[in-house]
């Protein structure tokens, strides 16, 4: 889109009457024709970017923004805080009743911004690596309580080790020193 000065749709008449007028109502077409050639442009950058929009770049702007979302799963459950990390392939939240909680993207149904808070463009790439078993994998290492939600089931116990395929848990009333 040209944002160049365009000429008058018609000639202005600047010898006839009031010349200070007749130039004043140029200016102002020109103006209003500006206006609405700005605002036409806005639409089309918006409409690229949404479809260019991916799940990955969505996630990235709202953790970016720090501000709390609701993120729903596919067996219904909710969580809500601030994205804290973006994965490859799993986002953290940080929600306040269930503590800082990891999911794998493919287990997301919808992701809400607050209200009032804008939708984001989420047309950037997603360049991160760390997937969710790496992460599994470092959070083993050090040993910490968590609770895994698979389906239906909700299990807490510690976290032992983790692999891309298996998660290995000892279960609280079932703990035994190694």
């Amino acid at each position: 889109m040209n944002s160049d000065p365009q000429p008058p749709d018609r000639p202005v008449d600047l010898t006839a009457g009031d010349p200070l007028a007749a130039l004043q109502r140029w200016v102002a077409d020109g103006q209003v024709d500006e206006a609405a050639r700005a605002r036409s442009r806005r639409r089309w950058l918006e409409k690229v970017a949404t479809e260019e929009a991916t799940l990955g770049g969505v996630l990235l702007d709202l953790a970016e923004r720090g501000r709390p979302v609701t993120v729903r799963t596919l067996v219904g459950h909710r969580i809500t805080g601030p994205i804290i990390a973006v994965g490859a392939d799993f986002i953290a939240v940080a929600d306040a009743r269930l503590g800082d909680t990891l999911m794998p993207t493919t287990r997301i149904a919808t992701v809400q911004p607050a209200p009032g808070d804008d939708l984001p463009a989420g047309d950037r790439r997603h360049d991160v690596v760390l997937a969710f078993g790496g992460a599994l994998m470092k959070l083993a290492a050090e040993r910490p309580e968590v609770m895994v939600g698979v389906g239906g089931e909700t299990l807490r116990g510690e976290l032992r080790t983790a692999s891309t395929e298996v998660v290995t848990l000892v279960i609280a009333d079932e703990r035994r020193e190694p």
